[in-house]
């Protein structure tokens, strides 16, 4: 495919304004014309248009200055009605613009910020289902990289990425590198680079492509790759396109990376079968990009011990248990944890006090991560991965139960107040787990040493 334009749709925010920069870069890579566009209404048309000349005379001032890629650019105004939905205009425009490459920023927003605000580049890639390039606050324009990284995890909708970045890596001049991601979906037989090796040998040109395996957290880990690695201009990958409410319970990997990576990103939701059509309501649509995102996953068939930890102090017999049976079959011990949002009281007028999410969620990150290392000090000779998720650890458990050969949980002697009131994860796990299941008791960690808990939580 030649693309002739390359088209940043602009509301002269920061972000789509910093977008244009990466749009005239891609514009002079693909020998493209350079389109602003912008969406106003009739009363607002003269200032838009001026508002845009400006910006045109400025990128025309940095080419002459040789601070930009020379390219030939224009502007484009569509007038909607004050009653338009400005996302359902983009996503009409989108469509009908086969010949183009769109180039929107975007805020990166978490979850919550998205449902109090909105999120036009998400609702965009969600509902328009054709690759874009979307440009986060941190990303940077790497002129001299020639790699365009494309993220795989194993799945067949991971995988729906690849014809377009095929295309765009060879229209921009760049290379391909494929990155395996997280472990959880991957294919029984992907161990270490096989699976890799099998998705290049179907290129068109097998050898054009190098490959690379990232374990842990599919997000951290690619934000960290491009951190540390100069020659990658922009990573590619598929999303669910999971609406902004859903992805409180369920975190968008894609939405993550596009916050905090260094470059942009080429996202596509892929259209699923019977996902056809009327795209006018897609925004009241959302249950098509549920049906994607509840889709059962590919069941992981390798030989695996799942343990369930709330904190190292509390889980310590448990995850020693796990680690030993992992051990004796040669196993992969995946040690997951789950946190949920936390619930603060109203404020002094009645609102609610919305916690920090990202801030929660880190700490399951980091909760997890100091079990995983505290069982690598003792096991050095077991794989072990990490898994964090929000939501109610027996839903969980179970998820990850399939496939797997055994489940451990620890079971804490609380009293029958408290199993009245809290309920039990192990016995609500017990009706729902799809493989043998472990309950090791444990008992509650002492806290008095000045800690937290943890102290008497090493593994033995």
């Amino acid at each position: 495919m030649t693309y002739d334009r390359v088209i940043v749709p602009v509301d002269f925010s920061e972000v789509s304004i910093a977008a244009i920069d990466h749009g005239r870069w891609l514009a002079g890579r693909l020998g493209a014309e350079l389109e602003l566009l912008a969406v106003t209404t009739d009363r607002y048309v003269n200032v838009t248009n001026n508002a845009l000349d400006h910006l045109l005379r400025e990128g025309e001032a940095e080419q002459r200055g040789g601070a930009a890629t020379a390219v030939a650019a224009r502007r484009r105004v569509v007038v909607a009605a004050d009653d338009d939905d400005v996302e359902a205009q983009l996503v009409s425009e989108v469509l009908s613009s086969p010949g183009a490459l769109w180039c929107v920023g975007s805020h990166g927003r978490t979850a919550l910020g998205e449902l109090l605000f909105g999120s036009v580049s998400a609702d965009l890639v969600r509902d328009a289902q054709v690759p874009i390039v979307v440009v986060g606050r941190e990303a940077r324009t790497r002129t001299e990289a020639d790699v365009l990284a494309v993220a795989l995890d194993g799945s067949e909708l991971s995988e729906t990425i690849l014809p377009a970045a095929l295309e765009l890596a060879g229209s921009l001049g760049l290379r391909l590198r494929l990155l395996q991601v997280g472990h959880a979906d991957v294919p029984a037989d992907a161990m270490e680079t096989a699976y890799l090796a099998r998705v290049s040998e179907r290129l068109p040109d097998p050898d054009h492509a190098d490959y690379d395996t990232l374990r842990g957290d599919a997000a951290e880990e690619l934000v960290g790759y491009v951190d540390r690695t100069d020659d990658v201009a922009m990573i590619a990958m598929a999303t669910r396109g999971i609406p902004g409410g859903a992805r409180i319970s369920v975190a968008s990997t894609s939405m993550r990376v596009v916050r905090r990576a260094d470059v942009p990103v080429l996202l596509l939701h892929p259209r699923v079968e019977g996902d056809e059509g009327d795209h006018d309501d897609a925004r009241s649509d959302d249950h098509r990009a549920a049906a994607t995102a509840e889709a059962e996953p590919t069941v992981d068939r390798r030989r695996r011990v799942v343990v369930g930890v709330d904190t190292l102090g509390a889980s310590a017999p448990a995850v020693e248990w796990a680690a030993e049976a992992a051990h004796q079959r040669e196993a992969v011990l995946q040690v997951v944890h789950t946190w949920t949002m936390p619930v603060l009281p109203s404020g002094m007028y009645s609102f609610p006090l919305w916690p920090d999410i990202e801030a929660a969620r880190q700490a399951a990150l980091d909760e997890v991560e100091s079990t995983a290392s505290a069982i690598a000090a003792t096991h050095p000779e077991l794989r072990i991965e990490t898994v964090v998720a929000e939501g109610n650890a027996a839903e969980v458990l179970a998820e990850r139960s399939e496939g797997a050969e055994l489940v451990v949980l620890g079971r804490h002697r609380h009293g029958r107040i408290a199993q009245l009131l809290l309920g039990s994860t192990a016995g609500e796990a017990l009706h729902k787990v799809r493989c043998p299941m472990v309950v090791v008791p444990c008992e509650e960690p002492d806290v008095g040493d000045g800690d937290d808990g943890r102290a008497d939580g090493a593994i033995r």
